[in-house]
């Protein structure tokens, strides 16, 4: 047990990002296969709005706790898995195919930041952000197709005026000879 506790807190380090604790991109590329035979077949990505707007103008740090307090949201909901892709963008994995059922819940998580009040060093943040959802017929898709349709779907929510939650649908490719 003692030889494998380093090796635990090593592997722990590479899957998660060290400023929000939540799983990455990279965790999320290994574990996909087995949470997708879990029943996780939807997927949403999500993109804080104007977050570069945030750095520039209040500072990293507030932007680090912008971070932290996103990771903290959608971290919230017992039914998901949140992953930080990468800048302010972030991916759940949701339970199930059904897309309305998806899109609630990417709506109450969307609400939840829109709600959230940051605060650092006595200045006040609102956000908002954008999310793309979509969902993989009896698990079909690749997580590259997921992720491929989730992209498409937050760039239309964020095309429409940001704020908002869009959906894309898997259009199955079938293979001719």
């Amino acid at each position: 047990d003692k030889a494998e506790a380093p090796i635990d807190s090593l592997a722990s380090l590479v899957d998660r990002d060290a400023l929000t604790g939540m799983f990455n991109r990279r965790a999320l590329e290994a574990r996909y296969p087995d949470l997708r035979a879990e029943g996780y077949t939807a997927l949403a990505v999500i993109d804080l709005d104007h977050f570069k707007k945030v750095n520039d103008r209040y500072g990293h740090a507030m932007g680090d706790r912008v971070l932290q307090e996103t990771a903290a949201a959608l971290s919230s909901d017992p039914d998901t898995i949140s992953f930080r892709m990468g800048g302010e963008e972030f991916a759940i994995v949701l339970p199930g195919t059904d897309l309305a059922a998806a899109t609630e819940l990417a709506e109450r998580l969307r609400q939840a930041i829109a709600d959230m009040r940051v605060e650092y060093q006595g200045k006040q943040l609102l956000l908002t952000c954008s999310f793309g959802v979509t969902a993989s017929e009896q698990g079909a898709a690749s997580l590259e197709q997921l992720l491929s349709s989730a992209d498409i779907a937050t760039y239309r929510a964020k095309h429409l005026g940001r704020d908002r939650v869009a959906v894309e649908h898997i259009i199955p490719v079938t293979k001719t000879e």
